[in-house]
């Protein structure tokens, strides 16, 4: 028996085990049957929140750039962190923020989809674009740079490279050499580190 809960409750509820299954399963995976079952609701239940699959999938993604995003402020709250150290674990979370968003929505290449595609792409790049330009902005050591096209050209940059290297998503050495050219590119960018 289903549970009755204050309405903003259990849209959330809903959001979460939406997220969840989008995470485990992707999205062609997941189904509103699915979500339902977990949640031990009815399809007006559903229905009454969220008009399709597409609409509880844009709210699962925004809810987890949301979080995502505090993850990212507490990084740049830390303050027994050199600037490296941040540095290095916010391009780190930015990259598994990608990942995620990748395993989750595994969509397919047709042109049904593009739109959703490039809708999850901003909502994600456009959340994390200003706390990234505030970083960039204390940890500046290269004379006019300018901090908000900085964070633009790096986000938009690190999502490109991590885009193309999707085909090779098992292999963990590939990821991995990625992630440190990552780091490296974006470090000698912001005078951050002289290898590469």
């Amino acid at each position: 028996m289903r549970t009755v809960k204050e309405p903003e409750l259990r849209k959330k509820e809903l959001i979460e085990i939406a997220l969840k299954l989008f995470l485990k399963k992707g999205y062609e995976k997941t189904s509103v049957r699915d979500i339902l079952r977990e949640v031990k609701g009815s399809p007006g239940m559903f229905y009454y929140y969220f008009s399709s699959k597409e609409e509880i999938f844009e709210e699962a993604i925004q809810y987890y750039v949301e979080n995502s995003t505090k993850e990212l402020f507490q990084i740049f709250k830390k303050e027994n962190l050199s600037f490296q150290e941040k540095y290095n674990q916010i391009v780190n979370t930015v990259i598994k923020i990608f990942e995620d968003i990748q395993s989750m929505a595994y969509l397919p290449s047709n042109s049904q989809y593009f739109p959703l595609r490039v809708k999850i792409s901003l909502k994600i790049l456009d959340k994390i674009v200003n706390p990234f330009s505030e970083f960039i902005e204390n940890i500046k050591r290269v004379k006019n740079l300018d901090p908000q096209k900085t964070s633009v050209f790096i986000l938009y940059g690190v999502y490109g490279l991590l885009r193309q290297g999707l085909e090779n998503m098992e292999d963990k050495e590939k990821i991995s050499q990625l992630v440190q050219y990552i780091i490296d590119l974006t470090g000698k960018i912001l005078g951050l580190s002289s290898s590469l």
